[in-house]
């Protein structure tokens, strides 16, 4: 078995873009792997046309072999985008590995080790009726864990501006009041998508009563380790 050809599929999956990419091989079997750069899809597809001519060829059942090639054989190793396209590509070898031997993907991964697995819903609000109701719908409907998504500052006046602190004192606010809706059961996060320092973070934090939010997610950006082990450690 031999890769036939790999495509490249920049779409739209409901508010946000993704990437999908379909490695063919010559027996009619086909793989599906998805790229998470999100916003940058055009650069990974082009990640994706560099590495094609070398994948085209090889046997698509040697993953790690091929993945290490990827990884070693250029010049500049890793990047957002390089590894974004390894990773897309290293997917999609193994959804056609485990077409070919008749079996789930956990199956070539060491096996199933749970029956199930918790998640949370997404939550994307503009102002506080956006989030109260948004969250309540997620409720009524089971879900026991709510991860927030801010865009408020689109709802301003200057919806392509951020100012980190009329943030930080509005969402504050915010999520005391969604505890008071949704109750002490329910588990809620929030993402600040990396728009805060490390003493902003620790000011969001501080302005709320304890129990009031369960974790934040990428609060701060991730260049640095030491950033946010110092976030933890305050």
């Amino acid at each position: 078995m031999k890769i036939k050809a790999i495509k490249s599929y920049p779409v739209r999956v409901g508010q946000g873009s993704q990437l999908v990419v379909k490695v063919e091989a010559d027996n009619d079997l086909y793989g599906y792997g998805a790229s998470g750069l999100s916003t940058r899809e055009l650069a990974v597809v082009g990640a994706i046309q560099h590495f094609t001519p070398f994948l085209v060829g090889k046997d698509p059942r040697a993953i790690g072999g091929l993945w290490q090639e990827m990884y070693r054989s250029q010049y500049f190793e890793g990047g957002r985008v390089l590894t974004a396209a390894i990773s897309a590509l290293d997917i999609a070898l193994y959804d056609l590995k485990g077409k070919m031997l008749g079996v789930p993907v956990y199956e070539l991964l060491g096996g199933k080790q749970r029956d199930y697995v918790d998640c949370f819903a997404s939550l994307r609000f503009t102002t506080l009726d956006d989030l109260l109701e948004k969250a309540q719908v997620l409720v009524d409907h089971a879900w026991k864990v709510l991860r927030l998504a801010p865009a408020e500052f689109e709802a301003s006046e200057s919806p392509n501006q951020f100012e980190p602190r009329d943030s930080i004192a509005l969402l504050a606010e915010w999520m005391i009041q969604l505890r008071q809706t949704v109750g002490k059961a329910i588990t809620i996060g929030l993402d600040y998508h990396h728009r805060l320092s490390v003493p902003e973070t620790v000011s969001f934090i501080q302005r709320m009563p304890v129990g009031t939010l369960d974790f934040i997610e990428e609060p701060i950006r991730d260049e640095s380790p030491g950033a946010y082990q110092a976030l933890r450690n305050m």
